[in-house]
């Protein structure tokens, strides 16, 4: 009995030390007060003290006073004697104490010239003591409430085309539709011609090109698979969408003699990932920038890897090149480039004339092309490539490629031989993506005899294949391997002809 009793003691004696050492931490230190009260005027504590840091409407219900400075002594013999949580005024003997480092708390130092300002109320009722007397601010008439609206729209309230063309990519500040028109009326214009223009007169070279890739286009020998392999991927047991087995059945589709004279066949499950990839970044609504490096640029890579000209040819990334020197471009428009480029490496011929090439301009820098960029001084470009986000302007993406085409031509019209004349370019040929779709175009120069002009002429466009399915992927790569071909056995024969006169024998 006796030793319960003595446990209870200790026990007591135990939770009234424990009692009494947390009410000394509390006790211990400085105190945030805060008076609620029922009337307006502001205590004369509030104001003596943070009147510099808070002014406060005297409707409020509450005044805050800050972080005050005092000692937990004189708070505790206070509180003690307030009968009521409305408090009228503040006892004169609660005072600040001096020199009480251990319960002092300093205010983090600001800039002592802002102050915290609040809005008075609108019938002016209100007066701040240290502000410059203002009368209240009237509200104009029909002038409309500010409520925020229910939604935003990122759509202008303008539907037609020209919103889209709007939306340029660094377009600078004139529309791709008026870079576009700028081209057509220039002294050496640029102009964007339909394939099914009857009036045109296609170069030879052009519709050559063409034709190749419009069967490519229609899914005529894009495959390269032997019989036994074809057989597996069109069984009910493949990996392939029941669309795709389908359209890999098709006889015109599957040509191995046709097809391998340009790459080999890109692995599929190499394609399938692909086409994952993009959906992917299709539901996601990803930026322009991860289209770029996961799908636009994968898939002319996986082209290049598996083209019979991949020792000969590169990629190159265009996108923080600037057309150098600027004379070469036009000055009233904005200095517009490209993604990427099929680039010529440097073979015996080209590195020997590298020695004897001059600078342009003021550019300072040797260069193949219409660029000083690091990524494309001593690789010509045969091929440049746009690439866009679904969605983003297709307009703007032809303003960019017959900008950038055309300042490249007039560099090459540089590197003839003194005295030669005219230049004859070959048909070039272009791409331009916009997300998983992709398009052909090829630009070729002729000159128009009636006017004495050169006419940089643009041939519009060759669906070729998107990023949706196997089949049409396997399309796209059928189409950059014949570009590819053409780059080698085309562009590159004729470069050399153009820079021979450089050679030093």
């Amino acid at each position: 009995m006796e030793d319960q009793q003595g446990k209870v003691l200790a026990s007591q004696e135990l939770n009234k030390a424990s009692l009494d050492e947390t009410n000394a931490k509390r006790r211990k230190g400085f105190r945030c007060l805060l008076f609620e009260c029922s009337t307006h005027p502001c205590s004369s504590l509030a104001q003596t003290h943070t009147h510099r840091y808070h002014q406060l409407p005297p409707q409020r219900c509450f005044t805050t006073i800050g972080i005050l400075a005092v000692s937990a002594m004189s708070i505790e013999v206070w509180i003690d004697q307030v009968s009521s949580t409305h408090v009228d005024s503040i006892p004169s003997w609660l005072t600040l104490p001096d020199n009480d480092k251990e319960n002092t708390f300093y205010l983090p130092r600001g800039n002592t010239k802002k102050r915290v300002r609040f809005s008075p109320p609108m019938d002016g009722t209100y007066q701040d003591a240290e502000l410059t007397p203002r009368p209240a601010k009237k509200r104009r008439q029909n002038q409309p409430d500010l409520d925020p609206p229910e939604h935003f729209s990122s759509v202008s309230a303008r539907s037609d085309d020209n919103t889209s063309e709007l939306e340029s990519h660094h377009s600078g500040r004139i529309s791709p539709t008026k870079q576009l028109a700028f081209l057509e009326d220039s002294s050496e214009p640029v102009i964007y011609c339909d394939f099914a223009t009857t009036t045109a007169d296609v170069p030879g070279d052009v519709s050559t090109l063409c034709d190749a890739v419009q069967a490519l286009a229609d899914g005529v020998a894009i495959l390269g698979f032997t019989p036994d392999e074809l057989a597996g991927l069109t069984s009910p047991n493949t990996a392939l969408d029941h669309r795709d087995r389908k359209r890999f059945g098709y006889a015109w589709a599957n040509n191995c003699t046709e097809r391998l004279q340009t790459g080999t066949m890109v692995p599929l499950k190499q394609v399938q990932g692909l086409v994952s990839s993009a959906i992917a970044h299709e539901d996601n609504r990803d930026h322009e920038t991860v289209w770029n490096e996961d799908v636009h640029k994968t898939v002319i890579a996986a082209a290049l890897t598996a083209s019979m000209y991949a020792e000969h040819l590169g990629i190159a990334n265009v996108k923080s090149a600037s057309v150098d020197p600027p004379e070469l471009a036009y000055q009233k428009l904005p200095k517009r480039v490209v993604d990427y480029a099929i680039v010529l490496r440097p073979s015996q011929p080209i590195q020997k004339a590298w020695e004897a090439l001059q600078t342009v301009g003021n550019a300072g820098i040797k260069s193949w092309n219409h660029s000083t960029s690091n990524g494309v001084r001593s690789t010509p470009i045969a091929s440049n490539i746009e690439t866009k986000a679904p969605g983003k302007s297709w307009t703007d993406g032809k303003a960019q490629v017959a900008i950038w085409t055309a300042a490249l031509f007039k560099r090459l019209a540089l590197l003839k031989q003194p005295g030669q004349g005219r230049l004859d370019i070959p048909a070039m040929p272009l791409l331009i993506s916009q997300g998983h779709d992709w398009h052909f175009f090829v630009v070729s120069q002729q000159s128009n005899p009636a006017s004495k002009k050169r006419t940089t002429t643009i041939w519009q466009k060759i669906d070729i294949g998107n990023t949706r399915n196997c089949f049409d992927a396997y399309k796209l790569i059928a189409v950059l391997h014949r570009v590819m071909e053409w780059a080698f056995k085309v562009w590159r024969p004729w470069f050399h002809d153009l820079i021979r006169w450089m050679v030093v024998e």
